[in-house]
C-alpha cells in the first residue's frame, strides 16, 4: 500500500494529541504506581512487571529488555508497522487532519527545516548572551529589579533564563557577527537586529531591557519579551513574527508547565510573563 510522506505538522499534532497511557492500555493491563503506570512487558516474557509508562513524559520503558520510546514507537514495535502507517492510524483515531507532501514540497520543507534549525541555534546563543550580560555591572539594575521588585531568587532567574540586553545600539549585533560569525541575514530573520532607515548598517532590536526568553513546548528558544527598566514605551517589546515564532500561537512557559498540566488535567492561563 502506497503511503505518501506526511507533513511534519501532522506528525507533531499527532504526538501532541495522543495519550500514551490510552494507547498502551489497549494492549497491556496497566496499574497505577505513584505518578506512573506499570504492567507486564509485551516485548518479552516476564512474571513480574518491569514495564513502566510515564504519562507526564509520554514515554514507556522496560527495565527488563530496555525497550522504550513514545506511543508511535510502541505501536511500530508491537505491530511491526511503519512509522507512517502508525501515524496515519493515530491521526484517524484522534481526528487529526492529515497533510501530505508532494515532491516539490519536500524540497521546500528541507530548506525551511534547515533555516529553522539555524534560527533555533542563533536564538539560543542570543539568550546566553543576555543571561551573561545580566551578571555584569551593566546588568545590575535589571538584576536588582528581579530580586527586589519581583522577589525572584537566583534559582528562578536561572530556571527561566532571564537576562539583560545592553543599552548599546550594536552590542549583540557585533558579538554575533564579529565573534560568533553569524551572517547578518540570519540575525535579521531571527528578529534580533534591524536595518537602519538610511540603509547604512544595523542595530539591536532589544536595547536596555530585561530579557525574558520565550520557548516552544520542546524547550527551544523561539523569541523574547523585553521589559523596559525606565519610562520608555512600549513597556514590553516582543520579538517580531519570524519563521519559528508567532506570539498569538505561543503560550509562555508551556515547556515548563506541560508536565503538571498533563498530571493534573487542568491549566491556569494568566496574562503577564511574571504572573506565570
Amino acid at each position: 500500500m502506497y503511503i505518501p510522506r506526511l507533513h511534519p505538522d501532522t506528525i507533531e499534532e499527532v504526538k501532541q494529541r495522543v495519550d500514551i497511557v490510552d494507547v498502551i492500555s489497549e494492549h497491556v493491563v496497566l496499574r497505577k504506581r505513584g505518578k506512573d503506570f506499570v504492567g507486564l512487558c509485551p516485548f518479552h516474557d516476564e512474571k513480574s512487571p518491569s514495564f513502566t509508562v510515564s504519562q507526564t513524559k509520554q514515554m514507556y520503558y522496560c527495565f527488563g529488555c530496555q525497550a522504550g520510546g513514545n506511543a508511535i514507537k510502541f505501536l511500530m514495535e508491537l505491530e511491526k508497522r511503519s512509522f507512517s502507517e502508525v501515524v496515519l492510524d493515530l491521526a484517524r483515531s484522534y481526528s487529526v487532519s492529515v497533510q501530505t507532501l508532494e515532491p516539490e514540497q519536500r524540497q521546500e520543507l528541507q530548506r525551511q527545516l534547515s533555516l529553522r534549525e539555524q534560527l533555533y541555534q542563533v536564538l539560543e546563543v542570543a539568550a546566553n548572551f543576555y543571561q551573561h550580560a545580566l551578571r555584569q555591572p551593566q546588568g545590575q539594575l535589571a538584576l536588582d529589579y528581579l530580586q527586589s521588585s519581583r522577589q525572584l531568587n537566583q534559582e528562578t532567574i536561572g530556571q527561566f533564563g532571564l537576562g539583560y540586553a545592553p543599552a548599546g545600539w550594536e552590542t549583540l549585533y557585533r558579538y554575533l557577527v564579529d565573534v560568533k560569525r553569524y551572517p547578518v541575514g540570519l540575525l535579521e530573520q531571527a528578529g534580533l537586529i534591524r536595518q537602519r532607515q538610511s540603509g547604512d548598517g544595523y542595530y539591536d532590536y532589544f536595547r536596555d531591557r530585561l530579557m525574558i526568553p520565550i520557548h516552544d513546548p520542546q524547550g527551544r528558544v523561539i523569541g523574547f519579551g523585553g521589559r523596559t527598566l525606565g519610562d520608555e514605551q512600549p513597556k514590553y517589546l516582543n520579538s517580531p513574527e519570524i519563521e519559528v515564532f508567532s506570539k498569538g500561537k505561543t503560550l509562555f512557559a508551556l515547556d515548563k508547565a506541560k508536565g503538571a498540566i498533563s498530571q493534573q488535567d487542568r491549566a491556569v492561563v494568566v496574562e503577564g510573563y511574571f504572573d506565570a
